[in-house]
């Protein structure tokens, strides 16, 4: 099926951009990064599995930490290594995952954008999937509360038990990957800062990243498509679009200078997609500049 990608700059014309993106193949051109970043984007079902069905140790912790032993530590140590081991393949990907997103954004940040990216159409869903994977993984990760709590209690836990059989996790480890489990919206974090890297030798990043965002808009407000899971793709699509650019924008996404059509955005979302509130939702919490920076015009869209 044959789609449109708008590449809709603030008030400039459209530039209508045809992607088909159910039945993308790469081009010889697109090949190589093509496979690199389809073996990473190949695990995101795999570790979206991870943040749904993870269960953590809460009640053997606590008893470890409401009636300390060497019985009730060693309990809660043992449990948490089963949740430790889930942590650390989400860690992971998110790592691979930023690495697969620099290669992407520095064959789509070109200049003429518009040649790009109907020249470079598998890619172009690549970074569909990308986003839509940051958002509903971030999504999850919300609802996971607890998945802080139990690393911060291995961390407590790992001096006393340095040489379990079944440690995998070490000190070393357990310190790079502790600010990561801080994180409500790892992933989203983890990809702005690959998307900050290349924006420092490559201008062009930004605008494409709001050509995406206003790409989905403009097709979803055309109804150019009748399937519900094509649409939801591109609404999950423009909403990680939108939260990535205010995140690596000096200025972001709700200033009249930026690249993205915020207000319609936000308006089509809340007429067209008001069964997914997380949507808005993700522009609301995700973003780094709607408390303070945001336009009351703009908040008063969320109420």
């Amino acid at each position: 099926m044959g789609q449109v990608f708008a590449s809709l700059f603030s008030k400039k014309p459209a530039c209508d951009i045809y992607v088909d993106i159910e039945n993308a193949k790469p081009s010889e051109r697109e090949e190589k990064t093509y496979g690199e970043v389809k073996e990473v984007l190949v695990d995101n079902e795999k570790v979206m599995k991870l943040i749904v069905d993870y269960k953590g140790c809460q009640k053997l912790c606590q008893q470890a930490m409401q009636e300390p032993s060497p019985e009730t530590e060693r309990a809660a140590f043992e449990g948490l290594l089963k949740t430790i081991d889930s942590i650390q393949k989400i860690h992971l990907h998110s790592k691979a995952l930023g690495d697969a997103a620099k290669l992407l954004l520095q064959a789509l940040g070109r200049d003429d954008t518009k040649q790009t990216l109907e020249d470079q159409q598998a890619l172009v869903k690549q970074f569909g999937d990308m986003l839509v994977f940051v958002v509903d993984f971030d999504q999850k990760r919300l609802e996971c509360p607890q998945l802080s709590n139990d690393f911060a209690f291995y961390r407590r836990l790992l001096p006393k038990f340095p040489k379990h059989p079944d440690l995998k996790v070490k000190a070393e480890e357990a310190s790079s990957m502790a600010l990561f489990t801080a994180k409500s919206f790892p992933m989203i974090s983890a990809l702005s800062s690959a998307t900050s890297e290349c924006m420092d030798s490559n201008d062009q990043v930004l605008p494409m990243i709001g050509t995406m965002a206003n790409a989905c808009y403009n097709m979803l407000s055309k109804k150019s498509f009748e399937k519900g899971e094509t649409n939801l793709f591109l609404a999950k699509a423009m909403t990680g679009a939108i939260v990535l650019y205010d995140n690596v924008s000096d200025s972001g996404v709700f200033v009249r200078s930026s690249h993205v059509q915020i207000k319609d955005a936000i308006k089509l979302l809340k007429k067209d997609f008001s069964d997914s509130p997380y949507l808005l939702n993700a522009i609301r919490y995700f973003t780094k500049h709607f408390r303070n920076d945001c336009p009351s015009n703009i908040q008063a869209l969320f109420d």
